[in-house]
């Protein structure tokens, strides 16, 4: 594998099936307006940096929940502040709380489709990236690969790219499956796991079936090739750390899993694992520091996304849950590190951009039946 240099060059040369991200994003249901108190004072204000008279707390909403433990004693400590984490499962979590009128969040990691709903609906603080020292270490395979803009103001600040792979057993298999019809294989009966979540199983069997995930054509081939496959799978999984566990356990083989739990189960736990991007390619997205609107401490906010940006913490990420950070840190990481996050130029690599009302009521229309099945 190629070894990571800089963070401008691996992902311009690889063969993208992405449509462009920040056009024709669904709109959400809900009233339109951030609503919620606040802060008299908005991130736009700052205009020289650091910015002045940080508020003394700061309601993070972040679901990487091991560093954000971090964060909190980190930043805390250099600015005095006194910081709390609320994990999250769902975007619903926190999402609601924007439609009523946010009081009590200050910032937000978010994945783009989230992002983008909320930026269409105005619950978000537009952000003075250009004051911002830590807005240049964000590297342009991140910016290019992330939808955090309209009508040329910036309302989000990468933190992480986020690959959606096959994850198997590197024990089991000799080289690494390169195609999703593993998962459709008989000769792995028992073995294999499905993700219990409407959108990204159906995009698995509309790459296996050869459609676009995002605008399939033919959703009785989807909800039949995954009816077929369900007597072949183990379990559905429902929450991270549940399927990470089936291969930690060895329970499967081969199955859906993020880049981030599959580095856990294999340099944390210690399981015989693996993940690649099948011939037909793998979904992607990026997670997302925003600021909503009504939030009660946005200065605060402000510095703790600049702080976040900056190379030390960012590496923090990495370390702690998996994920590459929006940041390059190739000088801090291992030769083994710096391999297991270095993805193939060859790789197909499909934007998981916001989904139309139609595409994702189908999917969860097919979901339900297939789960019914």
């Amino acid at each position: 594998m190629r070894k990571l240099t800089d963070g401008s060059t691996s992902l311009k040369r690889r063969r993208f099936l992405q449509g462009a991200a920040t056009t024709g994003a669904a709109a959400a249901a809900g009233c339109l307006g951030g609503g919620g108190g606040g802060s008299d004072r908005v991130p736009m204000d700052v205009t020289e940096w650091p910015p002045e008279d940080l508020e003394s707390n700061l309601n993070l909403w972040n679901w990487y929940d091991s560093w954000a433990e971090y964060a909190i004693d980190a930043f805390g400590e250099e600015f005095d502040v006194d910081v709390s984490n609320t994990g999250y499962s769902s975007a619903d979590q926190w999402y609601s709380q924007l439609q009523a009128g946010n009081d009590e969040i200050d910032n937000i990691a978010a994945t783009t489709n989230w992002v983008e709903r909320s930026i269409e609906n105005d619950f978000l603080h537009e952000l003075p990236v250009d004051v911002m020292p830590a807005w240049e270490n964000i590297t342009d395979r991140i910016k290019e690969a992330s939808s955090y803009q309209q009508d040329g103001s910036t309302y989000a600040v990468p933190e992480s790219l986020v690959l959606y792979p096959l994850t198997y057993n590197d024990e089991y298999f000799d080289s690494a499956p390169d195609s999703w019809g593993v998962l459709w294989d008989e000769e792995h009966e028992g073995d294999l796991c499905m993700w219990d979540n409407s959108t990204v199983s159906c995009q698995i069997a509309a790459l296996y079936t050869g459609q676009d995930p995002i605008q399939p054509d033919d959703y009785d081939e989807i909800e039949e090739v995954l009816i077929q496959q369900k007597p072949l799978l183990q379990t559905y999984w429902g929450d991270y750390q549940q399927g990470m566990s089936l291969f930690v356990n060895e329970d499967v083989v081969a199955g859906p899993l993020t880049m981030g739990r599959t580095y856990t189960a294999r340099f944390q736990e210690g399981a015989p694992v693996h993940y690649t991007a099948p011939q037909e390619g793998a979904m992607y997205t990026s997670d997302l520091f925003v600021i909503p609107k009504g939030a009660p401490n946005p200065i605060a906010s402000l510095q703790f996304t600049n702080w976040a940006s900056e190379t030390e913490n960012a590496a923090q990420l990495f370390e702690t849950m998996g994920y590459q950070p929006a940041v390059d840190i190739s000088d801090e990481l291992s030769e083994e590190d710096a391999e297991f996050t270095n993805w193939p130029d060859e790789w197909n690599l499909v934007f998981s951009e916001t989904l139309s009302d139609e595409v994702r009521s189908r999917y969860d229309e097919i979901w339900t039946a297939v789960k019914a099945a």
